[in-house]
């Protein structure tokens, strides 16, 4: 999909669609494995589409009924508060809905497997960033979780360092192997690639006014890294 490794112009409204459409659907298939009533589910879908968008806070119980076509009364027959149904929520997230992504954005790197270790380094880094900032309102909701929830940090983070020892190890052998790419174990090198990422990205999800220059911030962002994890003396 060529419009999430773009992220530009009509391409980068394709990124955001996409996204979102891909943890919705992700979401939607956690719930069937539930005991839940088709309205529950409407609720919980419902939750998951405007704390994304209105974030958590502004999203009112009336808001909840509107979409879930159903009374104020039913969204909380089974989760008695707001606090309830965000703790519902972010459950099947973080145990299904991050799996699945991980698993899909390790395709995408696959795929788009390039000779070049820059290439490599944009494709990651402009993908990673549209990604961030279209689903800046859900991402700041479980940031506010997972930082109070070690199971669940943990959790999160196992999921992406076994996809990274699966997918990314031997292709960052390959760039080591050509000389690069400093030797380094494939951790580390995701861990300084994502730090960098998430450093840039942060003041723009926790700032729905602030907007990102995604093309200007991943040209930023490479040029850094690739100077950073080149082999060279002084590592």
């Amino acid at each position: 999909m060529r419009c999430i490794a773009l992220a530009r112009g009509r391409k980068g409204r394709c990124a955001v669609t996409q996204s979102r459409q891909l943890i919705e659907d992700a979401f939607a298939a956690s719930l069937q494995t539930d005991d839940l009533t088709d309205k529950q589910r409407a609720v919980l879908t419902a939750c998951l589409t405007l704390f994304s968008q209105k974030g958590f806070d502004a999203t009112s119980t009336r808001d909840i009924a509107q979409l879930a076509h159903v009374s104020e009364g039913t969204v909380y027959k089974k989760y008695r508060s707001k606090q309830g149904l965000l703790d519902a929520l972010l459950a099947p997230l973080a145990t299904v809905v991050v799996p699945r992504l991980a698993k899909k954005f390790m395709g995408e790197i696959a795929r788009n497997d390039s000779a070049d270790f820059r290439a490599f380094l944009d494709f990651i880094v402009r993908d990673r960033m549209a990604f961030a900032i279209s689903n800046r309102q859900l991402i700041r909701i479980m940031i506010g979780r997972v930082l109070n929830d070690s199971q669940m940090l943990t959790t999160v983070l196992g999921q992406f360092s076994d996809a990274i020892t699966e997918t990314i190890e031997p292709i960052l052998k390959r760039y080591q192997q050509s000389g690069q790419l400093v030797d380094w174990p494939a951790t580390t090198i995701m861990r300084t690639i994502a730090s960098t990422v998430i450093g840039t990205t942060m003041p723009y999800i926790l700032l729905d006014s602030a907007d990102l220059n995604i093309d200007s911030a991943t040209v930023k962002v490479v040029d850094f890294l690739a100077k950073g994890l080149s082999p060279g003396e002084s590592h």
